[in-house]
């Protein structure tokens, strides 16, 4: 099975620098095959046999801890699930500047009412299942609807991709 593995806060500024071969080779140590990274922002794919994805998460976690000596969270979808994030864009990319939040969790339905309330001026956003679309009219560093602010409300950990990352992935995805 294909999975994408995105980590979470990494190469951002001079800390939690990870550099992409030393991913791999960690990735491999796992005895994950056909290991690619995308960027140096944390997006890996690979083929597995492992059909727990909560254990395959967490040995993961484990050898990236062991090996970069912080902990890097990791999200992980199955090629099935990134096609469906795809197809499921409320938002004509081609328009406008989109991008994806990996939620941790499942937002519980009174948080997601309660984000409604907030006035996000021209940004506009949709939860689908653990997943937060979001328009980005004005520039990422102008965000009204930030990660910290989405991580506040819905109580729920995530990463962020943009959708030209989103499509590069899905590309090399073969999809």
């Amino acid at each position: 099975m294909q999975v994408v593995a995105l980590l979470h806060a990494i190469n951002l500024g001079k800390t939690r620098r990870v550099a992409m071969q030393d991913l791999r080779a960690s990735l491999e140590r796992l005895e994950l095959q056909d290991v690619r990274t995308h960027l140096q922002s944390g997006n890996a794919l690979f083929t597995t046999s492992w059909t727990d994805g909560p254990a395959l998460r967490e040995a993961l976690e484990t050898e990236l801890q062991s090996t970069f000596g912080f902990g890097i969270p990791v999200t992980l979808r199955t090629a099935e699930e990134w096609q469906d994030i795809m197809r499921g864009i409320p938002f004509n990319a081609e328009r406008e500047e989109v991008r994806v939040a990996f939620l941790s969790c499942l937002p519980e339905p009174g948080a997601v009412a309660a984000l409604q309330q907030k006035n996000f001026g021209a940004e506009c956003w949709q939860i689908r299942g653990d997943h937060l679309y979001q328009t980005v009219p004005d520039g990422t560093k102008n965000l009204k609807l930030s990660q910290a602010v989405i991580e506040r409300h819905l109580h729920c950990s995530l990463t962020v991709r943009h959708w030209r990352t989103m499509r590069a992935i899905h590309a090399l995805l073969g999809k």
